[in-house]
């Protein structure tokens, strides 16, 4: 026996993308479709004719009858296959779909049931395919939390579009950097984005706070503000970066770094002098230290 016989025999027996269907599947879905025409027209000859509610009943309980047979027939969902599910819960998502075993398969919609996954917190978008003759298959692709937003004295969790995800504890999340103010949501992901290009100074920055709607002010560990300017935010943070590498500018008794002109660097200090003994002359003011 040659090998090209042996090789076209292992061809024919593997099975092909269709080899679930069989000739009664055939019968099953020409019943079931017959069904569906069946309730739609039916319930549209009902209403044109304005028969009475029990005879429009009776045609959408004849093709329901109809379809619980073709799912009894094999055409039943038996198996729920979801991925990309990290925080949405597998209870709701099985809710949306609106299905449990049994389900006939030509009466489930995945349009349906991909609007309802996609009002689900966590749920970015969804996919949903019905897999004969009997499987539904979900793929998710969730929503990634990006910040923790203050904002009239609440909090919630925002992702990278800057919308709110909500239902969740932001309790749970404190670990994210977190923006304030009104407008700071939506500003979000470019600030931090932005951010990022100084790993060492983003990492002590606990809140960046939105001002007037036009610029930011950073806070980091040990209370420092940071003012940024209105433009060119990435050359004032890379000034910084470069001006803590080399002389541990914030390891200082440091209050303010003020960054907004751009051809200066202005620090508010803390008095670190002892105060002056009763009676004697009050000493002026110490003016910010500037550096260019």
């Amino acid at each position: 026996m040659s090998r090209l016989s042996a090789a076209r025999r292992a061809v024919r027996r593997r099975p092909g993308r269709f080899a679930w269907f069989k000739p009664r599947h055939a019968i099953i879905a020409g019943i079931g479709l017959f069904a569906c025409v069946t309730i739609g027209g039916g319930a549209v000859w009902a209403l044109r004719a304005d028969l009475p509610e029990r005879a429009m009943i009776a045609v959408e309980d004849f093709g329901a009858g109809i379809l619980k047979s073709t799912a009894r027939a094999g055409l039943g969902v038996r198996e729920i296959v979801v991925t990309g599910r990290e925080h949405t819960r597998r209870a709701d998502v099985i809710a949306a779909l609106d299905v449990r075993e049994g389900t006939p398969m030509l009466r489930f919609s995945s349009a349906k049931a991909r609007s309802e996954l996609e009002r689900l917190p966590w749920v970015g978008q969804a996919e949903v395919e019905r897999r004969f003759p009997n499987a539904i298959v979900v793929r998710l692709t969730e929503r990634v939390p990006l910040a923790l937003w203050q904002v009239q004295g609440r909090f919630a969790v925002i992702d990278g579009d800057g919308r709110e995800i909500k239902g969740i504890d932001p309790g749970a999340f404190a670990h994210l950097p977190m923006v304030v103010g009104d407008d700071a949501a939506k500003h979000a992901a470019g600030l931090l984005a932005l951010l990022a290009t100084e790993p060492d100074l983003m990492n002590r920055v606990t809140a960046a706070v939105r001002v007037s709607g036009r610029r930011w002010d950073l806070v980091l560990d040990r209370e420092i503000r940071i003012l940024l300017p209105e433009q060119d935010i990435g050359a004032a943070w890379v000034k910084l970066g470069e001006a803590e590498r080399q002389d541990r500018l914030l390891s200082r008794a440091v209050t303010h770094v003020d960054l907004r002109a751009p051809d200066r660097m202005t620090l508010r200090t803390i008095a670190t002098a002892e105060p002056p003994p009763p009676g004697a002359a009050t000493a002026r003011t110490r003016p910010p230290v500037r550096t260019n």
